[in-house]
């Protein structure tokens, strides 16, 4: 636990409130709670040219699956606890972004808003992992990693303001970094300290192999002394750092999805939609209200010759779920709050600014699905941009028991292939045929959902 919170912000062995600093705050897959209704416009369905043939073929470093829980057990729970413990005010973030073999990613983190620190002291505290291996046509994971980790250190070298206990940049207010510690974690590893809007904390970079890692700890206290004890912060990253890169050195077993996004498969879905299917991304929050996100990208692969213009029918398909337990308000209540929502965006003309603009056509009642569940459909446009066409989307939402579960499909059903080809079709949305699929699925998620 962490004890005596009395400020030992220190660089070199001087005292001052310049010594630890802040840094980007590492990938975190938070799912997200209720939205407005208002989707993120994504321009990415247009005609595109295949990319030149790759001057040099780079060798393939096969890469490991890696999920956001798996990361998340590699911290025991004794040491988690003893930096972030579990309470009314605090809660877990894991992720797992889709990866294509080429790119995975998967995040880790807690935090705790009202956590007892020692001594009496309240204080917010923040414990995130984060990994990520990538490769590209000509340069294989691991190189990729070399040149990202000494790319991203010299830009944290940049940025250091405070040496010897001392801010050189003249400055007296704004962000402070301190002097980047070389470490021994990994292949490659070192830590910066920061002091920012966040409090105090320290971020540890780590290399392993082709993996890219990144674990993050600090916080700020509400009584008492304003800041953690630097050299606890430094300890305490550094720590779950070495557990984290031994955890990403071993050789990787079959990860299987568990939990709701695992009730869906891949066939599942291009069952009900069309291949190609990724995913899903998994994204998962146990706070006071426990949610889970899983997301597919669906694309249609479109046969054509290097050069040629081309587009592709697809989009996200995307499952909510939140468990709104037996406190409270209640599922029912935020079920019945979001259908007034759509009601009344619907009679006002939809939402938005000078920016995006979204129209709601009227909710339809989806009897047999769930105790109650509504479909509606939405288009997004661009008011500036008469020429960009609308993107379109429809969500279904389903009240079961104690739970609100959402499905949602945003893109394109139909249309696509060689631009300029005999019967070619820009990609365009058929919300009968998305509803049908969306439906498809929705019926044996709920029946899998425990």
């Amino acid at each position: 636990m962490l004890a005596g919170l009395a400020v030992i912000l220190l660089i070199g062995g001087v005292a001052g409130a310049w010594a630890l600093l802040r840094t980007d705050e590492p990938e975190s897959g938070a799912a997200s709670g209720q939205g407005d209704g208002l989707p993120t416009l994504r321009r990415d369905l247009k005609p595109s040219a295949s990319p030149s043939p790759a001057k040099k073929q780079a060798a393939a470093v096969k890469l490991r699956p890696v999920t956001g829980d798996q990361l998340c057990a590699a911290v025991p729970d004794d040491l988690r606890k003893s930096l972030v413990t579990d309470g009314k005010y605090g809660g877990k973030d894991a992720s797992t972004s889709s990866a294509a073999p080429d790119d995975k990613r998967a995040a880790c983190s807690w935090r705790n808003n009202k956590m007892e620190v020692g001594g009496g002291v309240i204080g917010y505290r923040l414990l995130g992992i984060s990994v990520q291996a990538r490769s590209r046509e000509t340069q294989d994971a691991v190189e990729y990693a070399r040149e990202q980790f000494a790319r991203d250190k010299e830009r944290y070298e940049k940025r250091v303001n405070v040496r010897d206990g001392k801010r050189v940049d003249g400055k007296t207010t704004g962000s402070s970094f301190g002097e980047l510690r070389e470490l021994e974690y990994g292949d490659e590893s070192y830590s910066q300290s920061s002091i920012g809007h966040s409090g105090l904390k320290t971020v540890v970079h780590v290399r392993q192999g082709p993996w890219l890692i990144q674990v993050e700890y600090g916080g700020s206290n509400r009584t008492g002394a304003k800041y953690p004890g630097g050299d606890e912060t430094r300890a305490a990253a550094g720590k779950v750092a070495g557990l984290v890169a031994a955890e990403m050195a071993k050789d990787a077993g079959k990860v299987k999805v568990t939990g709701p996004c695992g009730i869906l498969s891949v066939k599942d879905v291009e069952a009900a939609f069309f291949p190609a299917v990724s995913g899903p991304s998994v994204s998962a929050n146990d706070g006071s209200v426990k949610q889970t996100a899983c997301t597919w990208n669906i694309r249609e692969q479109v046969k054509h010759a290097p050069g040629q213009e081309f587009s592709a029918r697809g989009g996200r398909l995307a499952v909510r779920v939140a468990d709104w337990g037996s406190d409270g308000p209640g599922a029912k209540f935020q079920y019945d709050r979001e259908a007034k929502k759509f009601d009344r965006y619907r009679a006002k003309g939809g939402i938005g600014n000078d920016r995006t603009h979204t129209t709601f056509e009227a909710r339809e009642e989806l009897p047999g699905l769930g105790e109650k569940a509504f479909a509606v459909v939405s288009a997004t446009t661009r008011p500036y941009d008469e020429d960009e066409p609308a993107l379109h989307e429809i969500l279904v939402k389903v009240l079961t028991g104690d739970r609100t579960v959402e499905f949602s499909f945003r893109g394109t059903t139909t249309g696509g292939g060689v631009a300029g080809a005999p019967g070619y079709q820009e990609p365009a949305f058929e919300a009968a045929v998305a509803k049908k699929a969306v439906l498809e699925l929705a019926g044996p998620f709920l029946a899998g959902l425990k």
